[in-house]
């Protein structure tokens, strides 16, 4: 059923879910915005309460790390057809650490999407994923050259081992649906010695994979 839905857009706020707790509100909005930090929290805005386990698991995810300014805290959400997709960002400077969390929600039937669906969908393997990675770290590599290290400071090789890539487990794969089409969110490790955190902007976390099947 998804093959006819993911070339369809709606527009959030003009379209009305029935599931809404709040009509004055969107589907995802800020609950809570730190003012002692970088800090913004979402809400989704749902009286299912199947789905409203997913705001109890964002509140148990960002926990301990509220109101603590070494720690940015960040979300995004992207309607592609009856897909919404949300994601939650960590990324804690003083212990060098990034933590991503997505919920992938199929807003006709109200169900939480799972990961092995999706990559069933899409017909992808974790191991393309790991190819797909490596392939976008090369071109983020040849970016910083020159600018945050030189070649003799810093090997391609050495440089896959600055983002800690082989220690990242799959299940810390966030998928995520942008525009109809799969990409994931993966906690490389953006922090060195060369100041390499301001370069990776939240975007550069976000690794495209795969088209959605054609109809």
């Amino acid at each position: 059923g998804l093959l006819v839905f993911f070339g369809v857009h709606y527009i959030l706020n003009n379209k009305t879910f029935f599931f809404f707790v709040d009509n004055s509100k969107n589907l995802v909005y800020t609950r809570y915005k730190s003012t002692s930090s970088d800090q913004k929290i979402p809400y989704l805005n749902t009286n299912n309460k199947d789905l409203q386990l997913i705001n109890d698991d964002i509140e148990s995810f960002v926990k301990k790390y509220l109101n603590d300014s070494n720690t940015k805290i960040v979300y995004e959400y992207d309607n592609s057809g009856i897909i919404l997709s949300l994601l939650v960002g960590i990324f804690d400077s003083k212990n060098y650490s990034v933590k991503f969390r997505s919920y992938n929600i199929d807003l006709d039937d109200e169900v939480l999407l799972s990961d092995k669906y999706l990559l069933s969908y899409y017909d992808i393997q974790y191991k393309d994923i790991k190819e797909n990675i490596k392939n976008k770290l090369t071109e983020y590599y040849n970016k910083e050259i020159g600018e945050y290290f030189e070649t003799t400071e810093v090997s391609y090789d050495t440089y896959l081992k600055m983002r800690d890539i082989d220690n990242i487990d799959t299940n810390e794969y966030a998928l995520y649906i942008k525009e109809g089409n799969l990409t994931a969110f993966v906690p490389i490790n953006p922090y060195s010695i060369y100041g390499e955190e301001s370069f990776f902007t939240n975007d550069k976390f976000n690794f495209y994979l795969k088209k959605a099947p054609a109809e």
